[in-house]
């Protein structure tokens, strides 16, 4: 017969003890791996803090957005309507803007490199290249014209109109611009200062053969957007 100590005793009665305390502290699994422990419960979110911001699209590759409202709308034609833009291409443009006579003949060509005005094409409703104009990176013009029969012209000299045909005008320059001075204007301060336009397209009127300065680049159409006979906005273009 075999007899313990009280010490030894002691020993292995504690080391039960201890490992029923653990065995009491695990949770039980259920069926299919699931304990009996309660999910703690979800937190919401406090009342009067706010949602979390919602993330804005961002611009697509090569756009910018136009979104300064103290500037002045831009404005793109099409099919003789105005409409505001409120992106761009990032790029400078580089193409041509096509203008055509009635039947489909070629009437204008307008060409950019790089955002500037390098070359403009004229031709008569008979297809005919009467004019065409070319302008060096530095801005140097060269200007070439022919008859109805293609022989090369000299220039030829505009007849003497209204004094703001022969204005040398600026866009964009301040006080002294003509977008500054005629915007608000009446279309009978219109019609004394330029004429009779040379073309009226869905209440804008246009007037070609202009001198206006802006940005380094020589405009020479002018468009006077009107609205209850007053200009609303105006525009330049090669």
């Amino acid at each position: 017969m075999t007899f313990r100590s009280s010490n030894s005793l002691s020993q292995i009665t504690l080391a039960a003890c201890f490992a029923w305390l653990i065995a009491c502290g695990k949770p039980e699994v259920g069926p299919g791996g699931a304990t009996d422990e309660v999910d703690a419960p979800s937190v919401e979110q406090p009342a009067g803090e706010n949602p979390p911001e919602i993330a804005v699209p961002a611009m697509p590759e090569g756009r910018l957005r136009l979104g300064d409202p103290g500037t002045l709308p831009v404005l793109a034609e099409m099919n003789g309507l105005y409409y505001q833009a409120f992106e761009i291409s990032e790029r400078p443009y580089n193409g041509k803007r096509m203008e055509y006579h009635p039947g489909g003949i070629e009437k204008k060509e307008t060409l950019f490199v790089e955002g500037a005005l390098s070359r403009i094409t004229e031709w008569d409703e008979g297809g005919q290249k009467r004019s065409e104009v070319n302008v060096s990176p530095t801005g140097v013009r060269r200007e070439q014209y022919w008859d109805a029969e293609g022989k090369p012209v000299a220039k030829p000299i505009a007849p003497q109109g209204p004094l703001g045909r022969t204005m040398n005008w600026t866009f964009g320059a301040g006080r002294t611009s003509i977008e500054f001075v005629y915007r608000g204007k009446s279309s009978d301060i219109i019609r004394k200062a330029f004429g009779e336009p040379d073309e009226e397209l869905n209440g804008v009127w246009i007037y070609r053969g202009m001198k206006v300065q802006a940005a380094q680049q020589l405009m020479t159409t002018v468009r006077f957007v009107m609205q209850n006979d007053t200009v609303l906005q105006v525009s330049v273009e090669p």
